[in-house]
């Protein structure tokens, strides 16, 4: 009981900054470019100095093994995932026009800008040392068949062609990945001063991660959202049916309980933001992306304490 306790009293601290973004930004007291702001600086500053802090451990062959793990089973997760996608926007009869946004909706979960904060909180920073493999699968997956997906049903991908894969690649959470396995395998060390400073922002990623997401949760209508039954559907599939069918199927294939419990939580977050990023980008339906992201937001505040129970 102590154990939940502490879980849900984690939790209800994340809770708290998403409330804060939310009141902040809807009384104005911050601009919406500030807002865009601070998404930049996480994706780029902080959360890039988070996986350096956590590959500063011991090497050991078993964490290397463990790692390895986590990116293969999260590689078969999330293509079972996207084989949900189709067959959930064929069976709900999703349109044409919005079926790429759909797909990706129910496949691609929120998984480092807000997964790793609440990995950090539940199960300590270990986590995200293999939080950042599991995310590499993401993005296997997500700068590939995501991009394809988008572009096409995509009305302005013909607009969109000097964008190349490379830019999605190449990003700073990969870079930092990359440096993060040479000071892992080699055990050498940031200078002092750089690595404070490194562990300094890395500090800041849960709070403004969550605040962020408070801020997110005022640019679509309520009244809007709550209005359109493929919100309900797809957080039906992204917040309960893909974790629950992980929860079950993880467990004998990840016996570490923070490896099993990475699994479980990177795939019970929302939509992933870059759904509203690519659906703008390439031309589809960024009114519905919207929808899916603020809805799956909003309730997964209730459904990943749940899960956090069951781990």
């Amino acid at each position: 009981m102590g154990a939940l306790y502490a879980v849900a009293s984690k939790l209800v601290t994340l809770f708290i900054y998403v409330i804060l973004g939310y009141i902040v930004c809807r009384r104005k007291i911050i601009s919406e470019v500030f807002c865009d702001g601070i998404s930049r600086f996480l994706m780029t500053v902080t959360l890039p100095c988070l996986i350096l802090t956590t590959f500063e451990t011991e090497y050991t062959a078993e964490r290397l093994i463990q790692a390895g793990q986590i990116y293969v089973l999260s590689m078969i997760f999330l293509g079972a995932s996207i084989v949900l996608g189709y067959l959930s926007a064929r069976l709900f009869g999703i349109s044409p026009e919005a079926k790429s946004v759909w797909i990706y909706a129910v496949a691609f979960p929120n998984h480092a800008f807000m997964g790793w904060p609440v990995m950090c909180a539940v199960f300590g920073n270990e986590a995200i040392f293999y939080a950042a493999f599991a995310n590499l699968a993401f993005s296997t997956y997500a700068y590939t068949f995501g991009i394809w997906l988008m572009k096409r049903n995509g009305k302005g991908a013909e607009q969109k062609e000097h964008h190349s894969m490379k830019e999605y690649v190449i990003t700073p959470i990969n870079i930092a990945i990359v440096i993060g396995l040479v000071l892992f395998v080699t055990q050498w060390s940031l200078p002092e001063p750089v690595n404070n400073a490194v562990r300094g922002l890395s500090d800041l990623t849960t709070p403004l991660a969550m605040f962020y997401v408070g801020t997110i949760l005022t640019k679509s209508s309520i009244r809007d959202v709550l209005g359109d039954r493929r919100s309900y559907i797809c957080a039906l599939m992204r917040l309960i049916i893909i974790p629950v069918l992980v929860l079950i199927i993880a467990r004998p294939l990840a016996p570490d309980p923070i490896v099993y419990g990475v699994l479980v939580i990177g795939h019970a977050m929302p939509v992933a933001g870059f759904c509203a990023i690519f659906a703008g980008e390439y031309g589809n339906d960024v009114v519905l992306a919207s929808k899916l992201i603020f809805i799956t937001t909003l309730l997964c505040i209730v459904t990943i304490p749940v899960f956090a129970f069951f781990l």
